[in-house]
């Protein structure tokens, strides 16, 4: 696990490139503080850093890495987990190596087979390639999205980093707030790539490559979702039995470091089925890694944790998650989410500095709901059946008069389509709600709607509704939050999160499952229920399916009320976001206890910290508005 950056530009001296290079590895240094090395090739004008978490190949593995004659060279933030698979048959064709490490192999991959080598990559990765003789910079990223990677283009050239931070610290472009993709944010909580809350800096999307050379930059898909109804149906005890065998071959694929690697243990069926097999194909104790809410008995899932490890005898750690940390790490998470947040990140932010000080290395559950339907919505509700005989004419005109969840209800079964239905279910504001507290003078660009729905290549793969709701969450709500969470957080710390759930052949074998062994008789992730019987303790194989909670209701109406109030409305935090007064008067009607829309002023604090972490501190940029002067206070610098 790495953090990878590169500049390609005409203009630049030959002494400017390595200077820059290790100011972008140092903004992104915690994600790879063991090592740190560069090149720069002065005739493709391109130099290439990587800051190294030394996982795989201790000794020789360092990167970049070259090919025998310096003509090729890689960089990898990432795993490749059948690296030893593809190095035996590029052996047998030939290929000589150097080292032990999965970086290696990319580079022997692409001198045989070019651009189709990523399809034949098994891992978590964004990487880089530079062909000096083809004058070609590669950039590609793994099919789920687990790793992100981000680019700018600039007047002379092209920047690329892991992080936002890194590719701001090349000084080649000037740091300025997306206004729509900030309008994005505040409609659903998330933006969605190739779009980040910076102007300039694109996100490239999951299971894409990017190439440039001499006739320009592309984009596009080395592989795309796609559901396969093809198969011939299975009993529910065969689809059971061959999805425990492919996800223990995973999960020795995934335990394969030359560091120890722990667990995540969140309580659920995902993370505890995948420590029970790793359990049994470790040698000595497996450590596990929890967080608990003991301020939040109703939610805390300590019990279940503790019932797990208790069962496999893991080497078990926890760590507690209260109300007072919230303050003192909103600054420090947001300085590495580098967006807005709106879901429990803090709390990913936590267990990562637990697991930080016993491994390098953790498994997590991730992934698991998206493919398997594990989510509350995914269940088929009753506004599907109302929204084909209620009157959408008549659902618009009434939901502004109604308060939610009244409103939300009447914007699903008045939206055009399921798709759009979708976009209303996960809603945080309204058009007409946002002008109701956020300054005027905010050059917001309302986004497209388009932006949140899914490719239609996905949807025209789908055989039913559900696969068309695991489309959304897969290429949308995944990648955007959750993932994102989970690495960001976790290298904050330098820490190697593993989700072998995301593992190709296994995405591939639950694309390939019928809707009917997912979700039955309202059962969220119904085949992994069989597993469930078979390898964790009753209490936690029969429990109701819940998705991770954070308790928002006991903190921002209770411990964090005046926070929430003082962080949005003072001096410091209003300025330039928020029309006091109005945002005043909301506040007064969300922080209540019978409020069910909490998310709203949690997605504001979000957004505030975000502006104070990036554009509030003396030197920082301002807010492109020709319209304001933002008189800024000095917010406390993120560290790790």
């Amino acid at each position: 696990m790495c953090g990878i950056a590169g500049i390609l530009d005409r203009q630049l001296s030959d002494e400017e490139f390595p200077a820059r290079l290790n100011r972008m590895g140092e903004a992104q240094r915690h994600r790879g503080p063991d090592e740190r090395g560069l090149i720069f090739d002065p005739d493709a004008r391109t130099g290439l850093h990587c800051s190294r978490l030394s996982i795989v190949d201790l000794v020789s593995g360092s990167q970049p890495i070259s090919n025998e004659d310096k003509t090729i060279h890689v960089v990898l933030n990432g795993e490749i987990y059948n690296h030893r698979e593809l190095r035996r048959g590029l052996e047998e064709r030939g290929h000589r190596f150097r080292t032990n490490s999965d970086t290696e192999v990319i580079v022997h991959l692409y001198e045989e087979k070019g651009m189709d080598c990523f399809v034949e990559l098994n891992g978590m990765f964004g990487l880089a390639i530079l062909d000096v003789p083809q004058r070609k910079l590669l950039l590609a990223r793994d099919r789920a999205g687990m790793k992100p990677l981000y680019y700018a283009e600039t007047p002379s050239g092209f920047v690329f980093g892991s992080e936002i931070k890194a590719v701001l610290a090349s000084g080649l472009l000037p740091q300025e707030p997306d206004w729509q993709a900030l309008d994005a944010f505040l409609a659903v909580g998330y933006v969605p790539a190739p779009r980040t809350c910076f102007q300039s800096v694109k996100s490239l999307p999951q299971g894409s490559f990017l190439t440039l050379d001499a006739k320009g930059l592309r984009i596009g898909p080395y592989w795309r979702m796609a559901f396969d109804n093809s198969h011939t149906p299975k009993t529910e005890k065969e689809y059971a039995e061959e999805l425990e065998l492919r996800l223990e071959r995973t999960v020795r694929s995934h335990l394969q470091a030359d560091v120890t690697v722990g667990a995540l243990v969140s309580g659920g069926w995902d993370s505890s089925i995948l420590v029970a097999l790793a359990a049994r194909n470790v040698s000595g104790r497996l450590k596990t890694f929890s967080l608990t809410l003991p301020d939040s008995p109703d939610i805390d899932e300590s019990q279940h944790q503790r019932s797990v490890s208790k069962h496999l005898d893991s080497e078990h750690y926890e760590i507690e998650f209260r109300p007072a940390d919230i303050p003192r790490l909103i600054s420090k998470g947001i300085r590495h989410l580098e967006q807005p947040f709106e879901g429990p990140a803090l709390l990913d932010f936590q267990i990562a500095n637990l697991a930080s000080q016993h491994v390098k290395v953790a498994l997590s559950g991730q992934g698991a709901d998206e493919l398997l339907a594990g989510y509350p919505w995914t269940v088929i509700d009753p506004f599907n059946r109302l929204r084909r005989v209620f009157p959408k004419p008549l659902a618009r005109m009434m939901h502004p008069l109604l308060p939610d969840p009244y409103s939300r209800m009447l914007r699903m079964l008045g939206a055009p389509d399921e798709a759009g239905a979708d976009i209303e279910f996960f809603r945080l504001f309204t058009r007409s709600e946002i002008g109701q507290f956020l300054s005027p003078d905010l050059p917001l660009v309302h986004a497209d709607e388009n932006v949140f729905r899914v490719d239609p290549q996905v949807i025209a793969s789908c055989a039913d509704r559900l696969q068309r709701r695991l489309g959304y969450d897969y290429t949308l709500l995944m990648p955007s939050i959750i993932l994102n969470y989970h690495d960001k957080m976790s290298m904050a710390h330098s820490l190697e999160v593993r989700m072998p759930f995301l593992d190709g052949p296994l995405i591939d074998f639950a694309l390939s499952m019928p809707s009917n062994v997912k979700l039955r008789d309202g059962q969220p992730k119904y085949v992994l229920g069989h597993l469930a019987d078979r390898l964790l303790p009753p209490d936690v194989a029969r429990r109701e399916k819940r998705c991770l909670q954070y308790p928002l209701n006991q903190y921002l109406n209770g411990p964090l009320k005046n926070f929430t109030r003082e962080f949005l409305l003072d001096s410091n935090g209003s300025n330039g976001l928020f029309v006091r007064p109005k945002l005043e008067k909301q506040l007064a009607g969300w922080l209540t206890p019978n409020d069910p829309h909490l998310r709203r002023p949690w997605s504001l604090i979000g957004l505030q910290a975000w502006r104070n972490e990036f554009f509030a501190h003396p030197g920082g940029a301002a807010f492109s508005n020709p319209r304001m002067i933002l008189k800024c206070g000095r917010s406390r610098p993120g560290t790790k």
